[in-house]
């Protein structure tokens, strides 16, 4: 029998379909062929002896009664939809580029806390208000700083005209210029610092305003989104981004230091999904494969995508860290909560499958046995074909048929180990398994 190079069988029905025992000539998709293309590039899988001779050969019985009293029982090759994956224990964890700590931008005492465990808080959002002496002191230090130019803004502009008629000596002009120059360099610190705490500063209006309007304008600062104004050393501590609070470690009153953390931001509405792949898998992890994953103790299925594969192995566990990210709009995935997590490696709609126990291996080849197409004619011989296969993954009680048979074929399933037994007893076609 002639063996098929491309799908590894003897007497290839996918490429030639008169060889299949069907009533009618069985139809080839270019899907049937794509799949089984698929299924043996995704994976190496059990190979065939070319050279063997005992694929097509034939048992026979007597009788429809001598098979049924061999305990041989048949069943239709069939479609089934099956998954091929790689299983492993998934962890879920919040997405670390959407996760963040949030500090006070100085020192200080907690005056206010807005927000608690588990609420949604958008960007730019107060969480909390701090008491910060040092904040007072720069707001002072600016009132102080702008004064001062101001005094030498005035200075420069009486001596520029007397120094240009010579009424009094250059020198003292160019004294006047350098201690503006001071002044200004010590404005524009103290609103680097003021910025640096998170305090935006609109210098230039603050220079146009007249000295009783500036004064207001920088006791203000960072006050606007704060009711009681009762200090000048009050700072808020602002949302860096959109997301729940996942954690608060503060309470009103507790001193606080600069990157002190006081509370933990998630955006929940994606998370990651660890995967712990054995090393021997790993290769067949790739970026963009979709990703299932049922929770412990829950029902309902998560979906996203491989969005990175770790180079390293885990020394202990022998184990590679593959991530996906998995959509969690109801917040239902936890943080660091367990399941089973699948890397899908084929979706197959429309596999042909037969039952686990219709596959028989004889020491060269994986076979089936198919019945003659004319079995219940009157006084025809009643025979099984050996057919080689190549298989796929097992699935629900039935083993994934890449190549080797088609639907409309009846193969042996309980009891095929007796056509093996007797094929192998035989080790030619001819053959009885009652006797005769």
């Amino acid at each position: 029998m002639t063996f098929c190079d491309v799908h590894g069988v003897h007497g290839c029905v996918l490429h030639n379909p008169l060889l299949a025992e069907t009533k009618s000539l069985a139809e080839i998709t270019d899907n049937d062929l794509v799949r089984a293309e698929r299924a043996l590039t995704v994976r190496p899988r059990r190979e065939n002896l070319a050279l063997s001779q005992l694929p097509g050969s034939r048992i026979q019985f007597a009788s429809l009664d001598a098979m049924q009293s061999a305990g041989v029982d048949v069943e239709p090759v069939q479609r089934n939809a099956i998954i091929e994956s790689v299983e492993t224990a998934g962890e879920v964890r919040y997405d670390a580029t959407k996760t963040a700590q949030v500090s006070p931008l100085a020192d200080g005492i907690v005056k206010e806390v807005r927000v608690n465990v588990g609420d949604w808080v958008e960007a730019g959002q107060v969480l909390a208000v701090v008491d910060s002496e040092k904040v007072g002191r720069l707001k002072s230090d600016l009132l102080s700083a702008l004064s001062d130019e101001r005094l030498k803004q005035d200075a420069v502009r009486r001596i520029e005209p007397l120094a240009n008629r010579n009424v009094i000596p250059g020198k003292r002009l160019l004294e006047s210029q350098t201690e503006l120059q001071q002044a200004t360099s010590l404005v524009e610190k103290t609103v680097r610092s003021l910025s640096n705490l998170g305090l935006s500063v609109d210098l230039d209006r603050l220079r146009s305003l007249e000295p009783e309007q500036a004064k207001d304008a920088v006791r203000n600062l960072g006050t606007d989104q704060i009711e009681a104004r009762d200090s000048d050393n009050l700072i808020v501590v602002i949302a860096t981004l959109a997301g729940r609070v996942v954690e608060r470690e503060t309470v009103v009153g507790e001193v606080v230091d600069r990157g002190t953390q006081m509370f933990r931001l998630s955006d929940t509405r994606t998370v990651w999904l660890d995967l712990r792949v054995p090393a021997e898998e790993a290769s067949l992890a790739k970026i963009g494969q979709e990703v299932r994953y049922r929770p412990d103790g829950q029902a309902t299925e998560h979906r996203g995508k491989v969005i990175w594969i770790s180079s390293d192995v885990d020394r202990q566990t022998r184990t590679v860290r593959v991530r996906a990210e998995l959509e969690n709009e109801d917040g239902s995935l936890r943080n660091e909560s367990f399941g089973l997590g699948q890397i899908v490696l084929r979706d197959e709609p429309d596999a042909i499958v037969v039952p686990d126990s219709s596959i028989q291996w004889d020491g060269e080849n994986t076979l089936v046995f198919v019945r003659d197409k004319r079995f219940f004619e009157k006084d025809r011989p009643k025979f099984f074909v050996a057919r080689s296969v190549r298989v796929g993954i097992k699935q629900d009680g039935f083993t994934e048929i890449i190549a080797g048979v088609l639907p409309g074929e009846v193969v042996a399933s309980s009891g095929s180990d007796v056509l093996r037994a007797q094929l192998l007893k035989n080790n030619l076609g001819a053959g009885c398994t009652c006797g005769h």
